[in-house]
């Protein structure tokens, strides 16, 4: 009897580290296939969880219980806020997507051992992703330009870049950008890790390439991540030519876009930030501020709990109409911003619920002493204050895949940087 139960754990075992690798290779390839591999890892693990549960795992999750509701915050903030929506249906519908994250939390609580054995080979997997994915939509969009007589550097026009670049594998560009992030950051860690599964060379070719394909995608807040960390990582490991180099490209890229007239980069990296300024023929107003402002409005009809789950959207669209934004009226635009969302969602307790759990994030960040931790909810965070982040799948399962990381880490992965080479 115990042998077969053997058999049955090391099936379970095998097959759900295979459906987790899988599960993160195909984040940023395919949503379809990603849920798809989620779920059925869900229903694996958990029933090896189910088998082997006893009294130590129950101590556990009672030992880490507010580990437990503050990394669950997004699910249990919602059950909250479907008490008093009228919003039922579309609640549970929200639910639906939110829930893996309490079933991952209560995962990582009782098995923590299994996914620290996986980290690495997870983050490959986001890696070798990324790459394909890159290659995708660079070779569907070279054939274009082959196919309509452009040149090469058409690549970098509003054509060929930002969204209709990440388009090509149906994936909305913020959140591809953050996946490349994770991945470039995970390479520059694994340069130094002695344990590496790819050479050095391999790596630092990788980094060039997913970096070029960063830049093409035009996602600012990724971009302003991917600089600021690049060039304090530069100056405290005291890489000193490498960051005259950084700093030089960055320079040269700065001027030519600024510079060059007709430039679809100096429109969308200079121009295209008009927050403050009217819309004129010349250029078109970022309307982001006052759809944050929609969300505002929405919050100051709620104050204190908000109108509930999923029935902001119908209030936010009626301030939609009121300022005659018929872009964000049709589209039915979230706040994107995750903080407004849960403002104007939850009210105050929901913008408190968002201090308290990026607070919280943070605070394991700093606990685990892992500059590239930092990195991952640092790039989470600013992502966060442009987009709804955790509204939407992918950054529901990308989320999913960071407290994976960080409560799986340990301090003695961290790595050791050779400064002043």
């Amino acid at each position: 009897m115990s042998a077969n139960v053997d058999k049955v754990n090391t099936f379970l075992k095998k097959g759900s580290s295979a459906l987790l690798i899988l599960m993160v290779f195909t984040l940023p390839i395919n949503m379809f296939l990603n849920n798809l591999f989620l779920s059925i890892f869900l229903g694996l693990f958990g029933i090896y969880i189910i088998i082997n549960f006893n009294k130590d795992h129950f101590l556990l999750i009672k030992q880490h219980f507010k580990t437990l509701i503050v990394l669950s915050i997004p699910v249990f903030i919602l059950l909250f806020g479907m008490f008093y929506s009228p919003e039922t249906k579309q609640a549970l519908k929200e639910f639906g997507r939110l829930i893996p994250i309490l079933i991952f939390v209560l995962f990582l609580l009782i098995q923590k051992s299994f996914f620290q054995s996986l980290i690495k080979q997870m983050l490959y997997a986001l890696v070798l992703g990324c790459v394909i994915s890159a290659s995708f939509c660079w070779i569907a969009s070279i054939i274009d330009v082959y196919q309509n007589n452009h040149s090469i550097f058409a690549l970098f026009s509003r054509e060929y870049a930002n969204h209709n670049l990440s388009e090509r594998i149906g994936i909305h560009t913020p959140y591809l950008a953050l996946f490349v992030n994770a991945s470039i950051g995970f390479c520059v860690y694994s340069i130094y890790d002695k344990s590496r599964l790819i050479s050095k060379k391999r790596l630092v070719l990788i980094i060039i390439f997913l970096s070029i394909f960063l830049f093409n995608l035009m996602a600012r807040n990724a971009l302003l991540c991917f600089i600021l960390f690049g060039i304090l990582f530069l100056i405290w490991s005291k890489k000193h030519i490498l960051l005259i180099s950084f700093l030089g490209i960055i320079t040269l890229l700065s001027i030519f876009t600024f510079t060059t007239e007709k430039n679809y980069l100096r429109d969308r990296f200079f121009k295209s930030i008009n927050v403050f300024e009217n819309e004129t023929i010349f250029s078109k107003k970022d309307r982001r501020i006052d759809r944050i402002k929609a969300s505002y409005e929405v919050f100051k009809q709620f104050p204190l709990i908000g109108p509930g789950a999923a029935n902001e959207d119908k209030l936010r669209r009626e301030q939609y109409y009121i300022n005659r934004d018929s872009e964000a009226f049709n589209e039915n635009y979230n706040s994107h911003n995750q903080f407004m969302e849960y403002l104007s969602t939850y009210g105050i307790l929901g913008g408190i619920s968002f201090l308290i759990l990026f607070f919280t994030l943070f605070k394991i960040v700093f606990e685990k002493k892992s500059y590239f931790l930092l990195f991952l909810v640092s790039c989470f965070f600013i992502a966060n204050l442009t987009e709804s982040v955790l509204e939407r799948t992918w950054g529901i399962v990308y989320y999913i895949l960071m407290i994976t990381v960080l409560l799986s880490w340990d301090i003695k992965m961290n790595i050791k940087i050779q400064k002043n080479v």
